[in-house]
């Protein structure tokens, strides 16, 4: 797996620049986990999106058609939390990052799902996943 900094990395020697799409901070409540007690209760789940596409030019005409629409980033993680419980962080990411890749545009991507109230207030656990094309 690589890093997010290494995808932007990549991008910026392959294409001399990047353009990021992000949604971060989004809460959704999570039936997810291995533990007992976590099935049928959901949790509280952090999920930030990147992606990332080769070039940072300006659009030939200053409409959403010339772009990717970021929307696309909340409908992937709509539909992926519809589908079949998860058991593990690492699948859902994967599943999101399946959806979240499909543009042809798209050259990396990004998941950092975070579980917020598991440590207590001392801290948050999750999982952060890469992609490059």
């Amino acid at each position: 797996m690589r890093s997010h900094q290494h995808a932007l990395a990549q991008l910026m020697r392959e294409f001399q620049g990047s353009t990021a799409l992000f949604l971060e901070a989004i809460e959704r409540e999570v039936d997810i986990g291995v533990h007992a007690h976590e099935f049928g209760s959901s949790q509280r789940i952090r999920f930030d999106l990147y992606v990332m596409m080769g070039g940072a030019n300006e659009p030939a005409r200053d409409e959403i058609g010339q772009v990717l629409d970021y929307e696309y980033l909340l409908a992937a993680l709509d539909s992926v939390l519809d589908e079949n419980r998860s058991a593990l962080l690492e699948t859902l990411a994967t599943r999101l990052l399946d959806v979240i890749m499909e543009p042809e545009s798209v050259e990396a991507a990004t998941v950092v799902i975070t579980k917020l109230d598991v440590l207590k207030g001392d801290g948050r656990l999750g999982c952060s996943m890469t992609r490059v094309r």
